[in-house]
């Protein structure tokens, strides 16, 4: 669970967005925005290079989960970077550091994602083992959310960029013991469940053979799509809060605090509830539900206190987390543990799209908003009704593939 620090300071980044937004150099347009530019860049080598090189190297025997362990402290290269460059020069440095974190996210995520639920669905805790993992990813998003925003406001974003570099690099020394002690490793294949959709087993795997496969592209789909604005309205919590109802960044750090807290609680508690339930029915259910909601905040921004809206990306947060925890399991549901090293790698490609361009596409449209000289109480309604619209076209995809496995 410490290695959930890393993907912890990335969920917990909102109050650090208009900060990093402000360390633009003189002459840059503003449209570079660095609070999602740099954020996207990370997470795009994460998911979309290293996740799946990581597959292809371990499946090919070139490393070793051990390897993987080693590298997680790389997470530290992203805030670090920030810290080094932000009172000077070298802000292009930055960008680097964003992709080189990706490297240590993807190690983190590589040893928890798939290698631990592999062993705990030996057992046939695997439900257990996502609640555990969502819940501790939670919890530093919470801590994380407070911390920075805290930091910032009273040391600025150098000092807390060292400080929160600090906090990730003290989390990966029991990792890093763990697998310097050869403690980390993955059970045998020939160890784990059958697939009930079998692909070689972990050890015949053709990337071919899964891209014929209908049910990849919609799983493929479905996790693009509920990242891009479950991530991209979770990413923007702050600026959200600011933009629509002109509260301080102390306040809006708060309320998004307030949201990522359920957002915890949610993480470590579904996948325990649904685990006697058909997982691709209860996403259907949670994407309706979202693509409500989101269709509504234009009318509870335009009309009702911020409340409101705290309690509605309350929510919304809360069908997010639910779907973010239970991807794993539905990968595990309809491929197996034996091919979860092969297939999610693929799948979490769409991930990282998902995540690198839902808060582009929210701030762009609030920057947007603000070049046309219009209010920004209003700045966030296209995003929202985006968001709406996704959600609802992914509903009828997840429908769709629940209906064909039926059969």
């Amino acid at each position: 669970m410490s290695l959930d620090a890393i993907p912890g300071l990335y969920v917990g980044s909102s109050p650090l967005v208009e900060f990093m937004n402000d360390t633009v150099p003189a002459g840059v347009s503003a449209w570079l925005a660095p609070g999602v530019t740099q954020p996207a860049v990370f997470i795009v080598f994460a998911l979309c290079f290293f996740f799946p090189l990581y597959a292809h190297l371990l499946r090919k025997k070139k490393i070793t989960v051990k390897t993987m362990g080693l590298l997680s402290v790389l997470g530290t290269a992203f805030p670090l970077s920030i810290a080094v460059t932000a009172g000077g020069g070298g802000f292009w440095v930055q960008y680097a550091g964003a992709a080189v974190g990706g490297a240590g996210l993807m190690a983190a995520q590589f040893v928890e994602k798939i290698v631990a639920i592999q062993w705990w669905a030996l057992t046939g805790d695997a439900a257990k083992g996502a609640a555990l993992l969502g819940c501790s990813v939670g919890v530093w998003s919470v801590a994380f959310t407070l911390l920075s925003a805290d930091l910032c406001q009273r040391l600025g974003l150098e000092n807390a960029m060292y400080f929160l570099a600090a906090v990730i690099f003290a989390a990966s020394l029991f990792p890093l013991w763990l697998a310097g002690s050869g403690e980390l490793q993955a059970p045998e294949p020939a160890e784990m469940p059958v697939p009930s959709q079998p692909l070689g087993g972990g050890v015949d795997f053709r990337v071919r053979d899964l891209l014929r496969s209908l049910s990849f592209w919609q799983l493929l789909f479905h996790f693009t799509a509920f990242f891009l604005f479950g991530f991209g309205q979770k990413a923007l919590l702050s600026p959200i809060f600011q933009a629509t109802y002109n509260v301080t960044y102390v306040e809006s750090a708060r309320f998004a605090a307030a949201v990522i807290a359920i957002y915890a609680a949610v993480r470590g508690v579904l996948p325990l509830v649904t685990r006697r339930l058909p997982l691709l029915a209860v996403n259907v259910g949670l994407l309706a539900f979202s693509a409500v909601l989101y269709a509504c905040f234009p009318a509870i921004v335009g009309s009702l206190p911020i409340c409101w809206l705290v309690a509605a990306k309350t929510l919304t947060g809360a069908s997010f987390a639910g779907q973010s925890t239970l991807r794993n399991l539905l990968v595990l549901e309809v491929y197996g543990a034996a091919d979860l090293a092969n297939v999610l790698p693929l799948l979490e490609a769409g991930v990282g799209v998902g995540k690198s361009l839902g808060p582009l596409i929210g701030y762009y449209t609030y920057l947007a908003d603000q070049e046309a000289g219009e209010g920004s109480h209003a700045a966030y309604n296209p995003f929202f009704y985006a968001c709406a619209a996704v959600a609802a076209a992914d509903a009828i995809n997840m429908m769709v593939l629940y209906s064909r496995t039926r059969r």
